[in-house]
């Protein structure tokens, strides 16, 4: 019998403890996807979390997110490393334990660099629709999300206005700069 199986036989409770066991980790590195309010239901929100994610396996060279494009998931990597890459440039490399492209999961806007993978990777994608139907049982969550949104849009907004400033040519990478202190620590 394979993992696949298994897990679809077990019951709904024991998959999404498994699931929160395995990527509380990962899914814990993700400011924003820390639930702390001690009322209970910390663990349901990281099971529910846990359970949506999708694994998905990426050989060198794969594009796993396009510049300009409009994202609907992010990516935590479990193992591989990847690039990140703003106006055909390398800016930075990512490796186990860090993730990317947040920003789409609250915000309807272009990605702002592209990411190769670098090595055979396997990530865990985390899609916008999973993501806003767990938030619709997590009200505070919802919440807190819409106060993060509201400030990322801030900070694209001023981004926009400083690169246009000072030349057309370059582009913000405002999803990259936190993620690349998030991940390394």
């Amino acid at each position: 019998m394979n993992k696949g199986t298994l897990l679809n036989e077990m019951n709904d409770s024991l998959r999404m403890e498994i699931a929160a066991h395995n990527c509380r980790q990962l899914i814990q590195k993700v400011g924003f996807l820390r639930r702390e309010v001690g009322d209970g239901r910390d663990e349901l929100f990281v099971g529910r979390i846990a359970t949506a994610l999708t694994a998905c396996y990426f050989v060198p060279g794969d594009v796993i997110i396009t510049q300009g494009e409009i994202g609907y998931e992010m990516y935590f990597i479990l193992h591989g490393c990847v690039d990140i890459v703003v106006n055909g440039k390398r800016v930075v490399q990512f490796k186990d334990g860090a993730f990317f492209g947040e920003l789409a999961l609250i915000a309807n806007i272009p990605r702002t660099a592209s990411v190769q993978a670098a090595s055979s990777c396997m990530l865990y994608r985390l899609t916008r629709p999973d993501f806003m139907s767990i938030l619709a049982e997590f009200e505070d969550m919802r919440k807190r999300i819409d106060v993060i949104y509201n400030e990322r849009m801030a900070k694209v907004k001023l981004e926009e206005e400083e690169r246009k400033a000072l030349s057309p040519e370059v582009t913000p990478a405002a999803d990259f700069h936190e993620i690349s202190n998030s991940a390394d620590g």
